[in-house]
């Protein structure tokens, strides 16, 4: 049989086909905080390595660990690592690559507000050099990248969408022998595989497109190559990992990711292009809209996803006033899930950036940030209407 399609793997994640031990064809919810050791040699063996098996969740559970050859097996990667969030995964991956490394971490101007304030700790607290480019700048980009230890990354970036060459960006900091770690949480495995261009690390929010139900809170990291058990160790220590209950809620919602995308780049796209031509919207951001981005949407995406932003004649107020007005869409933070959310990233998850650096990144104090769910379009499109009339 040929390699399945994103859509089969995603139809049967977690499931098991072997059924040689006659047992559960989904990953049983594993509760438990300990695990039996055996005799004491039994013991010895398991944590000196040899043996394999379980002591302690934090350590390792049985449910997590399906959840994680699922995350390997949807961004094609050799390993992944369950985090207890998206920004708890940037961390784990950054002091993975960070280990006997020296250069700058450089990262795009335009990131998403958490992991500036995240990359901050590591200024402030850890000593590390970090350097914000503006990536459109693709001489001053590759420039920076070849001097880095570390590179890290959205494409499309949150809130302004714009795409990065992840491929370019790799053969650079190939050069230069650093790590280069991809967000691919606006994309998702569904439309981008940046480890298929060379990216080292891929991290997720999971809470977002891959749960898909806005009912936890996770992430992941994942490798393109075996990971050393010293990167294992780090995890651990960081204490960021999550238990079964919370994996096996993502693996459900991993099931219905496939179709959950297709609704979401169908919708995404429609409401991208209705916004560009309402009168009082002056500018919409979204992966392949756009004059400058065509050539490197098709040849890094398969589709835009569902997340957009767009700018309101009349500025902050405006868009506070168009906020307020809506009816259908949630004013909520997050994104990914199945209702549309929108909120300004001024006002939440780029606040901590400061009113200055949201200006040098481009992002505007009235700049709204939309997430596109899984509704009929033309309800999405109604509740708009009314709330951008006059």
């Amino acid at each position: 049989m040929t390699s399945p399609s994103i859509e089969t793997i995603c139809a049967h994640l977690g499931s098991d086909h072997d059924g040689a031990d006659l047992g559960p064809f989904q990953a049983p919810i594993v509760q438990s905080t300990l695990f039996h050791l055996g005799t004491s040699a039994q013991a010895e063996e398991l944590f000196a390595g040899r043996r394999k098996g379980y002591a302690y969740s934090r350590f390792g559970n049985p449910t997590v660990d399906v959840l994680a050859q699922a995350y390997a097996e949807l961004e094609d990667g050799a390993e992944a690592l369950v985090t207890s969030s998206g920004n708890a995964a940037v961390h784990c991956a950054l002091s993975i690559a960070l280990r006997h490394r020296g250069g700058p971490i450089v990262a795009p101007q335009d990131l998403y507000g958490g992991s500036v304030e995240l990359l901050r700790v590591f200024a402030s607290i850890y000593g590390a050099t970090v350097e914000n480019v503006d990536a459109r700048d693709d001489d001053a980009w590759l420039a920076a990248v070849g001097r880095a230890g570390v590179v890290l990354l959205e494409s499309p970036s949150n809130p302004l969408l714009r795409l990065t060459d992840i491929a370019a960006t790799v053969a650079a900091a190939r050069a230069a022998g650093a790590v280069v770690i991809v967000d691919n949480t606006v994309a998702t495995p569904y439309n981008q595989r940046p480890l298929a261009l060379g990216a080292d690390l891929v991290v997720h929010s999971t809470s977002k497109y891959l749960n898909g139900h806005s009912d936890m809170i996770g992430g992941c990291v994942v490798a393109r190559e075996s990971l050393a058990p010293e990167a294992r160790a780090l995890h651990k220590n960081l204490g960021a990992t999550v238990n079964a209950m919370e994996a096996w809620l993502i693996l459900r919602g991993l099931r219905t990711f496939a179709l959950r995308m297709e609704a979401h780049n169908r919708n995404g796209r429609a409401i991208a292009e209705w916004l560009a031509a309402h009168p009082r919207v002056r500018h919409v951001y979204y992966p392949g809209l756009g004059a400058g981005s065509h050539e490197l949407f098709r040849r890094q995406m398969r589709a835009g996803s569902g997340l957009l932003s767009f700018e309101i004649d009349g500025g902050k107020a405006a868009a506070q006033r168009f906020l307020d007005r809506l009816e259908l869409v949630l004013h909520a933070v997050s994104l990914g899930g199945m209702e549309s959310l929108a909120t300004l990233p001024s006002a939440t998850s780029h606040r901590g950036m400061g009113a200055a650096e949201r200006a040098r990144a481009g992002i505007d104090e009235g700049l709204v940030r939309f997430s596109v769910g899984v509704e009929a379009v033309e309800d999405i499109k109604a509740d708009l209407h009314q709330a951008l009339a006059d």
